[in-house]
């Protein structure tokens, strides 16, 4: 194997494999891709309905936990990432979502200059390619197809409807110009085949490109100030010219610099690991959206995508994607979402999602429900988590910006070992009286017409909950990850202390190194991450191949 490249890049997730494929258009350099995962090309990671193989899959999600959470009664919550080429786009839900125009124009004014929205917009551009939405929001020639969401029935209809009649505006595209209020999601998906980073950007290999599969780093190797290599797990050393370039995302690229001596210096001094720049931000201000679900009861079967789960009905969507990548498994299960604001409209507090079944992702608290013999096949395919899915509608409430923060920290200085996870929900309680508020909302929604004919109410831990209090309780007892960690090793102006790195995503204090995943996110933003990650990548790539 070579052991010399120009450029390596760490971790083929959403970033890494946009970086990747984009140095590697100079074809005088040559790049390195090193992913510890496999291949990132199974069958139901490229069929958009059959992600629920592939959530809890050892094979193909690293399956993190937190730790027990004091905030949650002892409760560890399950945060799933991709695991193999293409990363957690492997397994999320194809949502194309960008944030909102004031994210990133805060950026910039925080003296992040060229980070903010009209600056990015450019980057969202190139990256996609839409044959629906032909307008100054979006691009045509990108590799990233998007589409309008599939599996969008008379559920998913009737949730904008009764919507609209509780007052919240139609959106026709939410990454256009508005975001608060209620429409039909894009989703990154192509004929019928999802769309990850993997497929999108690496479908044709270049030459000058080397993928270095099932290669776990342990370190980077830092010479006089200058990172000039990584070494593996296994113990081999592979050196870089020019830069190394962390993509393991909002756990594993901070656990990775941790791992380096690059951190809070009494933390790696507490496992013996040689400090070279302390910096104390790295693992701090983790941010995530918060999630809350509450689940309504039905009886109608046939407008349950959980009926996709018995043997003869799943048999049947399975082939019909195979021949004609069409049907139900050729998009994801969900579509309709609705943003809300409780102040500002440019700045909605929360998203809200809307599920034709009820689904339990959470992996962490309970035991495997037995499956009725023909639904296992099914079940083992499409739906998430322990139990079987079941006939109903499931509202997922995600907190946008929450201010309680959390922390990633390593276990041990084994790169084997998942990292201590502190998600730190609701430490701040104004996050708490956000979501009780968004209940609220929700409330009003499902009980118009339009949606409430085709539910018969509240399950538990929701049912009967009518005061803040038992409100507050519910959520307490059906909190879960939103899946969108970040900001782990932010950038930032020089006058914050906290910040790791520069606003050319450069590690502070160290020569050649860089970040580009959701780590680097200065905050949280106001939609799904996927579509900045890849922004982030195509800007990044732009810097480095321009010598910055």
């Amino acid at each position: 194997m070579k052991k010399k490249f120009d450029y390596l890049v760490l971790g083929g997730g959403s970033a890494g494999c946009t970086l990747a494929s984009r140095l590697s258009e100079n074809t005088n350099v040559n790049v390195a891709l090193i992913e510890a995962g496999g291949g990132g090309r199974n069958l139901f990671i490229k069929m958009p309905a059959g992600n629920g193989f592939v959530f809890g899959n050892p094979k193909l999600d690293w399956g993190y936990n937190s730790i027990p959470q004091k905030t949650l009664f002892g409760r560890q919550i399950y945060l799933p990432r991709g695991k193999g080429l293409g990363g957690s786009s492997n397994m999320n839900g194809m949502i194309y979502m960008r944030g909102v125009k004031r994210d990133y124009d805060n950026w910039a004014e925080m003296g992040l200059k060229g980070w903010g929205y009209n600056d990015l917009l450019r980057y969202f551009k190139k990256s996609e390619s839409s044959k629906y939405r032909r307008d100054q929001w979006h691009g045509s020639f990108g590799p990233l197809a998007t589409e309008p969401s599939r599996n969008f029935g008379t559920l998913e209809k009737a949730f904008i409807d009764a919507s609209i009649k509780a007052g919240h505006i139609f959106i026709d595209d939410f990454n256009g110009p508005y975001r608060t209020g209620v429409g039909r999601t894009d989703s990154m998906i192509k004929n019928g085949i999802r769309q990850s980073s993997n497929i999108a950007y690496l479908s044709s290999k270049p030459q000058n490109l080397t993928l270095l599969k099932n290669c776990h780093v342990k370190r980077i190797l830092i010479q006089k100030d200058n990172a000039i290599g990584i070494e593996t797990a296994e113990g081999v050393k592979i050196y870089s010219e020019r830069e190394v370039i962390l993509c393991q995302g909002a756990f594993g690229t901070p656990q990775t610099l941790l791992l380096s001596g690059i951190g809070p210096e009494s933390h790696l001094k507490d496992l013996n690991i040689p400090v070279y720049v302390d910096l104390p931000g790295v693992g701090e201000n983790l941010a995530d959206h918060v999630d809350v679900s509450i689940q309504y009861g039905s009886t109608r079967k046939d407008l349950s995508l959980a009926r996709f789960q018995r043997l003869d009905k799943a048999i049947s969507l399975l082939t019909r994607w195979l021949i004609f990548k069409d049907g139900p498994g050729s998009g994801a299960f969900f579509s309709a979402v609705l943003f809300h604001a409780l102040k500002d409209i440019s700045l909605p507090e929360l998203q809200i999602y809307m599920t034709p079944m009820i689904i339990d992702e959470n992996l962490t608290n309970h035991a495997i429900e037995t499956t009725p013999l023909f639904e296992r096949f099914g079940k083992k395919i499409f739906a998430r988590g322990r139990k079987v899915a079941k006939p109903g509608i499931q509202i997922d409430i995600n907190q946008m910006r929450p201010k309680s923060l959390g922390s990633v920290r390593l276990k041990s200085n084994n790169p084997l070992d998942h990292p201590l996870i502190d998600l730190n929900y609701y430490k701040n309680k104004s996050d708490l009286k956000e979501l009780t508020e968004g209940v609220k909302v929700v409330r009003d929604v499902m009980s118009k017409n339009e949606i409430a004919k085709y539910h018969s109410g509240e399950l538990p831990p929701f049912h009967n909950a009518t005061s803040d209090p038992e409100i507050e309780a519910a959520i307490y007892q059906n909190t879960f990850s939103g899946h969108h960690p970040c900001s782990t090793a932010r950038m930032g102006p020089d006058t914050d202390q906290l910040a790791v790195l520069d606003s050319n995503l450069k590690v502070r204090g160290i020569n050649n190194l860089r970040v580009c995943d959701a780590s680097a996110f200065p905050t949280q933003i106001t939609g799904n991450l996927n579509a900045t990650v890849i922004a982030f990548a195509e800007k990044v790539a732009e810097i480095i191949l321009e010598g910055n």
